[in-house]
This record gives structure tokens, sequence and C-alpha cells, in this order.
């Protein structure tokens, strides 16, 4: 935007101020030039009675030669009672600016004669014992002043372009420094938002910047690091809060004397403190590294294969690229996909489909299994938040609240379509 503010509108309005300038210089040096001849020709003139002595040549050449661009009148008693050699004109000095004794006028566009340049003094000149005025013209054409214009507007053209090729590039290789480093930031700061630039042992943000920026490179490295080592440290706290818990939960369980009664609260807090622990660390940082789905879908496809074998179920999976690189946790991804393959397994009668695919929204990944389906008012409590599902022994229930966790805390959203008159479930998830 500066660089097209300086061609197109700072250095034509400069062109023009200088050809303006120029202009007017011009016009005050013929307006000098005018005034010396004017003063040489009434050093000339000579007046006896009414007899005019003037040279038959003048001191100036111009006025001499015909066509030469200059012309010299001199009038008395609105009469013309002189012209120079060179003076082409059919005079009416009436219609000429008349100058006042002892002044002068100049006019670049006398109306009289249109292209001309014309200067005029009055003087006074005593004869026989009076005072008679004399007019003195001195008539320039415009064509050689037009000429001089023209060449220094065509001069001034050809180097303005240079000169504003020059600063534009000038400009360019400024700018060019100053936004190169901040875009190259702004690439490294996007890989890290997207988790393909991720290391927790060396600093995330790389490369040489100017001062200011390496200063706010610093800021989000240790904004970072901080951040990655304040979220280990709580994982490692709950989990030695898990650990603290488990051994008197376990004496409590394993005591005879207990009351009946008791033993089923007791398995409950058991419940809920490992649920809690595990819904706490689920979810991925502010910048997480991205993983390859694609492996983690093998692998959980061979662990299924092994699991229900006795159901020989062909999985098929479904996937355009070598891998499917999605921001996320390695552990949140075997729990979210775990539990919805695990699902379809049970509900599947022989087939399940897994397919991977990028749009422009995101990552998609659907689960689809050729088993019963689910009730249409059991899939409004599958998406609902809080709903445990675990009583639906055909699948697509155990293991959905984790799921469904996971879900919210990676912004990602749950699709389920199954229908009665059509035999089978697709569970869509879209990730961001």
């Amino acid at each position: 935007m500066t660089i097209l503010l300086v061609t197109v509108v700072l250095l034509p309005s400069l062109a023009l101020t200088v050809s303006n300038a120029y202009q007017d210089s011009l016009i005050k040096a013929k307006q000098s030039e005018l005034e010396s001849m004017t003063y040489a020709l009434i050093a000339s003139f000579e007046i006896d009675g009414s007899q005019i002595n003037m040279p038959f040549n003048v001191f100036d050449d111009r006025l001499n030669m015909p066509q030469s661009g200059y012309q010299a009148l001199i009038v008395m008693n609105q009469t013309i009672v002189w012209q120079s050699s060179s003076s082409m004109l059919n005079a009416t000095p009436l219609a000429y600016p008349q100058a006042q004794i002892g002044q002068s006028i100049f006019s670049d566009s006398p109306n009289a004669i249109p292209d001309t340049f014309l200067y005029t003094f009055t003087a006074e000149f005593e004869s026989e014992n009076q005072y008679i005025p004399i007019k003195f013209y001195i008539i320039e054409d415009k064509s050689a002043y037009y000429a001089e214009l023209d060449t220094f507007n065509q001069s001034l053209l050809q180097n303005g372009l240079w000169v504003g090729l020059l600063i534009s590039g000038m400009l360019l290789l400024s700018l060019l420094s100053v936004v190169s480093p901040v875009k190259q930031l702004v690439e490294q700061l996007s890989k890290v938002a997207s988790g393909q630039h991720y290391s927790q042992a060396d600093n995330i943000i790389h490369g040489d910047y100017p001062k200011e920026l390496n200063a706010v490179k610093d800021s989000v490295n240790q904004l970072l690091l901080s951040e990655s080592q304040q979220r280990t440290r709580f994982k490692n706290a709950l989990q030695d809060l898990a650990h603290s818990l488990k051994t008197p939960l376990s004496v409590l369980q394993g005591d005879a004397d207990i009351p009946s009664q008791s033993k089923a609260p007791i398995e409950q807090i058991d419940q809920i403190i490992h649920r809690q622990l595990a819904r706490s660390v689920l979810g991925k940082a502010g910048w997480q590294a991205q993983i390859n789905m694609l492996s983690v879908v093998d692998r959980i496809i061979e662990s299924m294969d092994k699991i229900y074998r006795d159901k020989q179920l062909r999985i098929e999976l479904l996937c355009s690229h070598d891998t499917f690189m999605v921001a996320f946790d390695t552990a949140d991804a075997y729990e979210l996909l775990g539990n919805i393959i695990d699902n379809a397994c049970k509900a599947a009668v022989s087939h399940i489909v897994i397919s991977l695919q990028h749009s422009s929204a995101g990552h998609r990944i659907s689960v689809t299994d050729d088993g019963p389906g689910i009730p249409s008012h059991l899939q409004q409590e599958i998406l609902t938040r809080g709903k445990r599902l675990d009583t639906y022994k055909q699948g697509h229930g155990i293991g959905l609240a984790s799921v469904n966790d996971l879900l919210d805390l990676y912004g990602a959203t749950l699709k389920i379509t199954s229908r009665p008159e059509i035999e089978g479930t697709r569970m869509e998830m879209n990730l961001a």
C-alpha cells in the first residue's frame, strides 16, 4: 500500500510541482529578459520635435531578423512611430495593455496577441518644452518557451520514472526486510499451534530476528516451556494422588468387617476417583504436537482382531494418504478411537469400515458397523454430556462417557447415523 501510494500519488504530485516551479521560473526569466530589452530600446530612442530617431539596426539582433520570435514597437499618441525589422504584426496599439508613466506591465497571455509574452513600459521624453509619453513594447512568440518546457517535462518524466522505480524498489526491499521476519515468526507460531513443530527439549521458536522480535520469540518460548512443565507437573500430581488413594481404598475393599451395605459406596468412590482423575488429564495442551492417527488406528485394529477373533470380523481401513497427522495426545487418541472401534466390534455382525479423510473443516474419522443399529431415543442420550449407556449390551454404550469428555476437550464433534430400516451405525468424528 505504501509503495502504491508513493508511486501513484506522491511521485506524480512531486513531478507536477517541479514542472510548475520550472514553468514559473521560465516566465520570470522571460520577464527579466524582455525588461532588459525594453530598457535597451529606451536607451536607443531619441525625439527631436516630432521627429523620431532610431538606429536602423538596434542593439539586439533578434529584433533585426524576421521570424526571430521577437518584435518591438514604439507608440506615441496611440500611433506606432517605430517597429523593429523583425516585426510581422498588424499592430493595433489601442488593444495592447496601457502602462502608466514610469510603470511597466508584463503579460504572459495578452488577449490581443495570443501565445506571446508582452512587456511594456511608458516613459516621458522632453520635446519642445513639453513632456511626451512614449510607450515601448517588446513581444516574444511563445513557441520557443513551449519547446523548452516540453523538453524539460519529457526529461522530468523519463528521469521520474527511473527515480520512481528506484524509490519503489528501495521501499519494497525495506518493507520485505521488516515483513519477512514477522512472516517467518507467524509461520513458526502457526506450525507450533497446529502441532507441526513442537519440541520440549529445545526452544520451540528458532531463528534470528530483529531485536524487537527476538524479545517476542523468547517470551513465547518461555511461555510454551512453562505451559508444558505445568501440565507435566499437574499430571504427575494427579498420578501421585491416585496412587495415594488406591492403597487405603484397597484396604477398605478387602476388610471383611466392613458392613456389606458400605461396600457398594466404597466401590463407587473408587470408580469416581479413577474416572475424575482420568478426565482431568484428558485433552490437548494449548500447543499440541501432531501424531499419525493412521498408525494409532492400525494398532487398534490389530488389537481388535485378537480380541474378537471368534467373531471373524472384517475390518476395512480407508485412507487416501500414507499419514493422517492430527494435533492430538497419543494416549487420548487411543482412548477415543479405541472406545469407538471397540463398541463397533461389539455391535458388528461381520464387517466394519474405518475411514480417515481430510476436509475443509478439519479432519474426519468415521467408523461404520453392520450391527443392529441404535434406537433413535438412545442416540440422543449418547450425545448428551454426562449420560452413560452402559446398559446397552449391543455396543455403542461402553466407554462413551470418556469419548464425550475427549470430544468436548478437543473441541470435536460426534455425529451418529443409525436408522431402524437400515442395519448398521455410522459414528463420524470431526476433529479440528
